[in-house]
C-alpha cells in the first residue's frame, strides 16, 4: 500500500483514519477497545467481509463447516444489531473449500439454509461471492421465494462462476437483484435467456460470462439486450469470431470519437477515407510528424492538458467519453476491486458513482474465443480508441478457415499477434491503459501448433525457422515509449525455453522500460514549476505468464517418432537468405519505391484517380473490387514484389496473392510492413501477408538443438539480480554525493513491479511471484 500523498497528510483529516489503512488486521480487536472513536474506525474494518476476517484471525480451512454452522445458528442473532449491520461482504470464494463432506444432500441443503439465515440477520450486506461452490442452490438462496425472509436491499454484487447449479429463467426478476453492479455466471450450465429479458438490471454495469457457449448470434442477443449500459464485458472462453467485432461496434462500444489532431507533433495523426471492406472497416493510416514515428518527441510523457466544455458547470464525463489525460485512476473490474469500492471503510479513490458512470464499453475480456488476430486488429482501429482495458491472452493469428492454409503445413496453426504494434499507440488507442496480450506483440514469436512435433520441437520452430519470416514480414514490435500512457502490461503464453532469440528480446524489453524510465525521471525534473505540465508514470507493472515446461516432456522432437530415425537426424532446420543480402534489397527497394507509382489514401477522389491509372497495369499490382456502403470502388493492391532477390516471405507473399488467389483482408499497409518493403501508402492483402510467415515445409529439429534450450526464467532471475546489484551501488555513490540515483543508463534497472507467473492459464487463476 502506498504511502498517503502530500495532499491527504496536510487536508486536515482526522489522523485517526489516515493511519488505519497502515495498522496490523491482528491488532484491530484490541483496537476496538481502547475507545468508541477508535471503535467506530476499526469496527467496520474487522467486521466488513466477514469470512476473510476469520481466516485472517487464523482459522482453519478445514474447519469452515463447523466454525460457520455454529455461528450462524448458534451465535449469529446474539451479536448487536449495529456491529451485524457493519457486515457488507460474504465472500465465500475461498471458504469451506477443504471440506469433504459437501457430497451430501443434508450439509448442501444446511449450506444454503445457514447462508439464508445469515442474510435475514445481515441486513447490510451488498457483496455476495460464491464462486465454484456447487454444493449451493442459488434459486433457493436468492430466489423470489426467498424475498419476504431477505433483507438485500442494496445488493451491488453478486458472483456465482464455476458452480453447477442451473439458474431457472425467472432468477433475476428478484427485485432484490435489481441494483446489481456486478455480475459474474461464468462456466455455469444452461443458456442466458434470464439476462434477456427487458427492464431486468438496470444498474448492471460489468458482466462476466465465460464459458457460456456463446456464438455470434448469442452475442448479438446479449449486446442488444445491454448496449453501452455495460462498460465492463467478459466473454473469454466462447465461440465468438471476428464477426462479433461489428457486434461490439454496433451495440456496445462508446460512439465518441476520442481521435483529433490535437496531438499531432508527439503522436501524429489518423487519416480516414471514405472507402473500407466489412472485413477491415475504414480505411485507417497514420500520418506522422517529423517525431511520431520515432517516439521521440520531448513531451511524450506530459499528460493532457485538462478537457473543457461549452458549459462551465458541466464535466466533460456528463455526456460523453472524452480522452483521459493519462494520469487517471484506471477502473478495475476484478471482484475484488469492485467490492472494495462499494466497502465504506476503504477510502477508494473510486467509488460507487465511478462504477455506475458508463457510456458504453472500455473493458472487454475476449481470451480463448475463436477471435483472430485480425479481429482483434479490427476492432482496435473501430473502438475509436475507447478501450482502456483489453485482455486476449490467446488468438488465432489468422481466421481458421481460409484458402491460405493450402499454403501451410497439414494441422498447423499459429497463435499471436503480429505486426500490430501501431494499433496500441495513443494515435489509435489513446485511452488504453491496461493490456493483456499474447506476448509475440513484444517478442514477434507466434506459437506454433502442430500435430506430430513435441511442444519442446514446436517451440524451437517457433523461434528459428518461423520468426526469420515473421522479422522480414514484420520488423516493428511494441516498444514501451510507443505508448507511455499504458500502465500494466500482461505478456501471456510465454514458453519456458528457448534458444535464445525469447531471452533476447525479454531482455531488451526490460531495458527499454528502464530508458523509458529514465526519460520520466528527466522529464519531471523539467517540469518541477507548479505551472509545468503533469507528466505520465509510463509502464510501471509488467506480468510474465509462462507456460509449463517443455523440457519435462523431455528431448523428443516428435510425439510419434522413431528413435533410430532420431539418433540418426541431423538435417538443418532451414537456410535463410544472408541478414546483409536482406539488407541490400531493402536498401534497393526503398530507391525503386521513391520513383514508382502509389496509391494515395488521402481522399476517396485519390483513390479512384489511381485505381483508374497505370497502377492497373503493373505487375506488381492487382485491382481489387468491392462494395462500400452501397458504392462500389477499385483500388490496386500490392501483391509483392517482382524481383527473384526479394525476401523470400515476401515472394511467398506474392504467391499466395497470384497464384492461390489469397486476397482477403485488403487495407493500407502498416507501418510494419512499409518498413519490410510495402510501397508506402499501399494496400496489401493482409490476410495472405500474416500467411506468408509460415514456411511451407517445416522439418523437425535435432536431439542437440533441443537440449541447447535454456531455461528462461532462469536468464531473467539473472539479469535482474545483476541489475539490481548495480543499481544499489549507484544508489549508494549518488547517497554518498547527496544526489538522487539517475534511472536507466548505465545500470539499466527497472523499478517498476515485474511480475512472473509459472501456472497454467486456464482457468483463469494464477499464482505468482514478484521481482522487485
Amino acid at each position: 500500500m502506498s504511502l498517503p500523498s502530500y495532499q491527504e497528510a496536510t487536508a486536515g483529516t482526522d489522523w485517526l483514519l489516515l493511519v488505519a489503512p497502515f495498522c496490523d488486521f491482528d491488532d484491530y480487536r484490541s483496537l476496538c477497545l481502547v475507545s468508541r472513536r477508535f471503535r467506530q474506525i476499526f469496527a467496520p474494518r474487522l467486521w466488513n467481509d466477514l469470512l476473510c476476517s476469520v481466516r485472517r484471525i487464523g482459522l482453519d480451512p478445514g474447519d469452515d463447516l463447523t466454525w460457520w454452522f455454529d455461528f450462524v445458528f448458534n451465535k449469529l442473532d446474539r451479536v448487536g444489531r449495529a456491529t451485524r449491520d457493519l457486515v457488507q461482504a460474504l465472500d465465500a470464494r475461498h471458504f469451506a473449500k477443504d471440506a469433504f463432506d459437501f457430497s451430501s444432500d443434508q450439509n448442501e441443503r444446511r449450506l444454503t439454509s445457514s447462508l439464508q439465515r445469515a442474510l435475514t440477520l445481515l441486513p447490510h450486506v451488498n457483496t455476495i461471492l460464491l464462486d465454484g461452490h456447487a454444493d449451493i442452490d442459488h434459486a433457493v438462496l436468492l430466489g423470489t421465494q426467498s424475498l419476504a425472509a431477505l433483507g438485500l436491499n442494496n445488493l451491488r454484487i453478486l458472483s456465482i462462476k464455476d458452480c453447477s447449479c442451473q439458474l431457472p429463467n425467472v432468477f433475476f426478476n428478484t427485485p432484490h437483484l435489481q441494483k446489481l453492479i456486478y455480475l459474474d455466471m461464468s462456466n455455469l450450465p444452461g443458456s442466458l435467456i434470464s439476462l434477456l429479458q427487458s427492464d431486468l438490471l438496470p444498474a448492471l454495469r460489468i458482466l462476466k460470462v465465460r464459458g457460456r457457449e456463446l456464438d455470434d448470434s448469442a452475442l448479438c442477443f446479449l449486446m442488444r439486450r445491454f448496449g453501452p449500459q455495460l462498460w465492463s464485458l467478459d466473454v473469454g472462453s466462447n465461440k465468438i469470431s471476428d464477426d462479433a467485432v461489428q457486434i461490439f461496434k454496433d451495440w456496445g462500444l462508446p460512439a465518441s470519437q476520442l481521435r483529433t489532431s490535437d496531438h499531432f507533433q508527439v503522436e501524429g495523426k489518423i487519416v480516414t477515407q471514405s472507402w473500407g471492406t466489412a472485413d477491415y472497416g475504414h480505411f485507417l493510416c497514420i500520418q506522422e510528424s517529423d517525431l511520431s514515428g520515432s517516439f521521440c518527441h520531448p513531451e511524450r510523457y506530459f499528460v493532457d492538458a485538462p478537457a473543457y466544455t461549452s458549459h462551465a458547470n458541466m464535466a466533460p464525463q456528463e455526456y460523453q467519453v472524452h480522452r483521459l489525460d493519462g494520469n487517471q485512476a484506471v477502473r478495475r473490474d476484478s471482484a475484488d476491486a469492485v467490492k472494495e469500492a462499494m466497502s465504506e471503510e476503504h477510502q477508494s479513490r473510486l467509488g460507487t458513482d465511478d462504477y455506475l458512470f458508463s457510456t458504453g464499453i472500455t473493458h472487454l475480456r475476449l481470451s480463448y474465443n475463436r477471435l483472430s488476430a485480425h479481429g482483434i486488429q479490427k476492432l482496435l482501429r473501430i473502438s475509436n480508441g475507447c478501450i482502456e482495458d483489453l485482455t486476449c491472452d490467446a488468438m488465432p493469428l489468422l481466421p481458421n478457415v481460409g484458402t491460405y492454409r493450402k499454403a501451410w503445413p497439414p494441422k498447423s496453426n499459429l497463435d499471436g499477434i503480429l505486426g500490430a504494434a501501431h494499433l496500441f499507440r495513443p494515435v489509435f488507442s489513446s485511452n488504453l491503459r491496461v493490456l493483456r496480450i499474447h506476448h509475440s506483440l513484444v517478442t514477434n514469436i507466434p506459437s506454433l501448433q502442430m500435430v506430430g512435433l513435441s511442444s519442446l520441437a514446436r517451440l524451437f520452430l517457433s523461434e528459428t525457422a518461423i520468426l526469420r519470416r515473421v522479422e522480414r514480414a514484420y520488423p516493428q514490435t511494441f516498444t514501451p515509449d510507443m505508448n507511455p500512457r499504458l500502465l500494466s502490461l500482461t505478456l501471456t503464453c510465454l514458453p519456458r525455453r528457448s534458444s535464445g532469440p525469447l531471452i533476447s528480446r525479454l531482455l531488451q524489453f526490460l531495458k527499454l522500460l528502464a530508458i523509458q524510465e529514465r526519460g520520466i525521471q528527466e522529464a519531471l525534473l523539467s517540469a518541477s514549476t507548479r505551472r509545468s505540465p503533469g507528466v505520465l508514470q509510463g509502464l510501471r507493472h509488467l506480468r510474465l505468464e509462462f507456460e509449463p515446461d517443455s523440457m519435462e516432456e523431455g528431448f523428443s522432437t516428435s510425439e510419434d517418432l522413431d528413435p533410430e530415425e532420431l539418433m540418426n537426424s541431423g538435417e538443418k532446420v532451414f537456410s535463410f537468405f544472408e541478414d546483409e543480402r536482406m539488407e541490400s534489397w531493402s536498401r534497393s527497394r526503398a530507391r525503386q519505391m521513391l520513383h514508382s507509382k502509389r496509391v494515395a489514401v488521402h481522399s476517396p477522389a485519390a483513390v479512384d484517380n489511381q485505381a483508374s491509372g497505370s497502377d492497373r497495369d503493373n505487375p506488381e499490382f492487382v485491382t481489387y473490387d468491392a462494395d462500400w456502403s452501397g458504392d462500389r470502388f477499385s483500388i490496386p493492391v500490392w501483391a509483392g514484389p517482382n524481383d527473384p532477390d526479394a525476401p523470400e516471405v515476401l515472394k511467398d507473399y506474392r504467391r499466395l496473392v497470384l497464384e492461390r488467389h489469397v486476397r482477403d483482408g485488403v487495407g493500407p499497409a502498416s507501418p510494419a510492413q512499409i518498413l519490410a518493403g510495402a510501397p508506402s501508402r499501399s494496400f496489401i492483402f493482409h490476410v495472405a501477408w500474416s500467411a506468408a510467415v509460415m514456411p511451407s515445409d517445416l522439418r523437425p529439429p535435432t536431439r542437440s538443438e533441443l537440449a541447447g534450450m535454456s531455461d528462461v526464467l532462469d536468464e531473467l532471475k539473472t539479469y535482474r539480480l545483476n541489475g539490481r546489484a548495480n543499481y544499489m551501488q549507484h544508489k549508494e555513490l549518488a547517497q554518498m554525493a547527496g544526489r538522487h540515483v539517475s534511472l536507466g543508463e548505465t545500470h539499466f534497472f527497472w523499478t517498476g513491479r515485474l511480475e512472473v507467473s509459472t501456472e497454467a492459464t486456464l482457468p483463469l487463476a494464477q499464482s505468482s511471484q514478484y521481482w522487485r
